[in-house]
């Protein structure tokens, strides 16, 4: 998918949620996506994945 295609959906759901929410709560829709996509980066960075994680948490839960 191109860029300003994300660009064009991104731009459609702040509005939208603009609308819907009002801008306070829309900021922290908003905000707390950063954070959920900032936290994702960083364990793809480590090398970490989703399979290895639920594999470690299953372990532990077991044990």
């Amino acid at each position: 998918m191109k860029l300003r295609y994300v660009g064009a959906l991104i731009g459609l759901l702040v509005s939208v949620t603009w609308i819907t929410f009002g801008f306070w709560k829309m900021i922290v829709i908003v905000i707390s996506i950063g954070i959920g996509i900032s936290f994702g980066a960083w364990l793809d960075l480590q090398g970490w994945t989703f399979k290895s994680l639920l594999v470690k948490l299953l372990d532990k839960l077991t044990n």
